[in-house]
């Protein structure tokens, strides 16, 4: 994905008078405007922590922002091309941030690896984010989390239900009561054959509850009804219209295991399911 762009310049900015550094770097879409990756440093608590930033040059004070949470054992090097969310970036369409991890992974409260067993503040993280980026919410702005980075997602849901407008929980499972309970627009991806988080009840996977069980929570929890059910390609997509004018999906797949959705012929690709959700529009092809 990111093969498609030419980096053209490297920077280094340090903002005087603050506690923001940035690394920038200068990215040129070919047949479109400037792309430009920026990486600010930001204090929470006594820890520093980092975070990068992907935007064109002609952002308005409406576009949208999607905070993006890998899973464990990258960093946004590895999620950038994995989510496949850039082209929106490059098309003027949404403001990109990709939160740094310590350790390669994230706290959801009882999970996952050594961002667990350090205690990293990684809630409180998140929160600071947000209201660094985002002042006072003036912007529409989404969490999208895969695996480990879903756990963490679904954490910020039900601890603080207001922080985004929209949550997608990619291969992921809620850490024990962790309920998401207020009105919230979720969107789940789950897959038939992930050997992390089960399909149904009685098989083997490492999380709980199953795919079929979270779900089932979530329509009941958000007060959903009236299911619609479309088939695209080898993915099956239910919606639901819940309490408070909010909205919950399930897109589920056949042979996707514990991988982020990709395009594959008719079958559409997360990024694409992400975006239609999130803004609450068609689906489309992803801008080229």
């Amino acid at each position: 994905m990111m093969g498609r762009f030419l980096v053209l310049i490297t920077a280094f900015v340090v903002t005087l008078g603050g506690a923001t550094f940035a690394g920038v770097h200068i990215i040129n879409a070919v047949e479109r405007q400037t792309v430009t990756t920026t990486t600010y440093s930001m204090k929470v608590g006594s820890v520093t922590r980092q975070y990068e930033v992907i935007k064109s040059s002609a952002l308005s004070d409406s576009t949208p922002i999607i905070v993006s949470l890998g899973g464990a054992a990258v960093d946004p090097v590895q999620q950038i091309p994995r989510d496949r969310l850039v082209p929106y970036a490059a098309a003027n369409k949404v403001e990109l941030v990709y939160p740094v991890p310590i350790d390669e992974s994230w706290n959801a409260i009882g999970c996952c690896d050594g961002a667990a067993k350090a205690n990293v503040n990684d809630v409180g993280f998140i929160k600071a984010l947000v209201a660094n980026i985002d002042p006072g919410h003036a912007r529409p702005i989404y969490v999208v989390g895969y695996s480990n980075g879903g756990r963490l997602a679904y954490r910020m849901a039900c601890t603080d239900p207001t922080l985004f407008d929209g949550v997608a929980a990619v291969k992921a499972d809620p850490m024990p009561g962790c309920v998401v309970s207020k009105p919230t627009n979720v969107i789940m991806f789950s897959s038939l054959n992930d050997k992390y988080v089960p399909f149904k009840p009685g098989e083997k996977g490492y999380e709980t509850p199953p795919a079929t069980v979270q779900i089932a929570r979530l329509e009941t929890d958000l007060k959903c009804s009236d299911k619609k059910v479309v088939t695209l390609g080898q993915m099956t997509v239910s919606t639901w219209s819940c309490a408070g004018g909010k909205r919950l999906e399930w897109a589920y797949d056949k042979t996707g295991g514990h991988g982020f959705p990709i395009p594959i012929g008719n079958t559409p690709g997360g990024n694409q399911l992400i975006w239609s959700f999130m803004t609450n529009t068609a689906l489309a092809p992803v801008p080229s």
